[in-house]
């Protein structure tokens, strides 16, 4: 029997969250816990896996060569310099995922079993996402680890606040919902029941693939605008005649890595205590071509 008394709703609430859901029968007993059972099949077609991201702070000495971590310095193959924009400035590390380590957190099957991504953004945060122009302030390198790879000291040129402090990862899988304003729920809940709603999808941290936890709306349609030479600070970009044949490109968009602020483990701190998106389309993860991701940044 569903719960209909809101105060019993939030003292339940720990206990149903209880860490991250790994079963649709978890997700429903969500909805069902804040009076959403009777729409949980709206939802369940609508699930995603994701890869839940937790931060150890660790000696980086001590980190091997190769491996996942979040900060430090990046583990790239000889020949391969640190990036930087095209003012020749060098890019922050953010961090480096190890495919083969979580390849069996991996419910979706979309990311390269074996290879090492490592993840690049500007030093002085300048670049929100929506503006063609800023896709050299990003990076995303994809390493197939049949070569050497060099651990680099970080650039002179880059200052104490865009340096981030080594963290080793554990990573677990679980389910993934999309957020109260994500394009994919429009029309199936109230007003009312979307405040209900917030209350599960949201508050994540650091993940691998499912859905953003937006700051600031769903990024899927400013990820293919903008990289279509659409202009999206403003309204420019949305007004513009050929946003109605680029809409349907927004499905390809998917969320390739969500990085939280967390000045406690990393030093990260993105605008005001906001998250950074690493987006890439579909298609071009299963073809291991990162060359084309978008990067994002949102805060309050």
């Amino acid at each position: 029997m569903e719960n209909n008394n809101k105060e019993e709703n939030e003292l339940n609430i720990g206990y149903v969250l209880e860490g991250e859901p790994k079963t649709n029968k978890e997700i429903e007993t969500l909805f069902k816990t804040f009076d959403l059972g009777s729409k949980f099949h709206l939802f369940e077609s609508l699930i995603r896996p994701k890869i839940d991201v937790e931060l150890v702070e660790s000696d980086e000495a001590k980190i091997p060569i190769g491996n996942s971590k979040m900060g430090g310095k990046p583990d790239l193959a000889t020949g391969i310099n640190w990036p930087t924009n095209n003012a020749n400035k060098s890019l922050s590390f953010i961090g480096q995922i190890n495919c083969d380590e979580i390849r069996n957190y991996d419910a979706s099957k979309l990311l390269p079993e074996k290879g090492l991504i490592s993840f690049f953004y500007c030093a002085n945060q300048e670049a929100w996402g929506f503006d063609p122009e800023d896709k050299d302030r990003f990076k995303v390198i994809f390493t197939t680890l049949d070569t050497d790879l060099v651990r680099h000291d970080f650039p002179s040129d880059l200052e104490e606040h865009s340096i981030f402090r080594a963290n080793e990862i554990e990573f677990d899988n679980s389910l993934s919902l999309p957020g109260w304003e994500h394009y994919s729920i429009d029309g199936l809940l109230s007003d009312d029941e979307l405040d209900e709603y917030m209350e599960i999808s949201g508050d994540i941290e650091h993940q691998i693939l499912g859905y953003a936890d937006c700051v600031q709306g769903a990024m899927e349609l400013e990820c293919q605008l903008v990289t279509n030479g659409l202009f999206c600070g403003d309204s420019t970009g949305y007004n513009d005649p050929k946003r109605k044949e680029l809409e349907s490109g927004k499905e390809d968009w998917i969320l390739l890595f969500q990085i939280d602020s967390d000045e406690d483990s990393t030093g990260m701190m993105w605008g005001d205590d906001g998250k950074l998106y690493f987006w890439i389309r579909k298609q071009d993860l299963m073809d291991k071509n990162f060359d084309n991701c978008w990067c994002v940044l949102q805060c309050y």
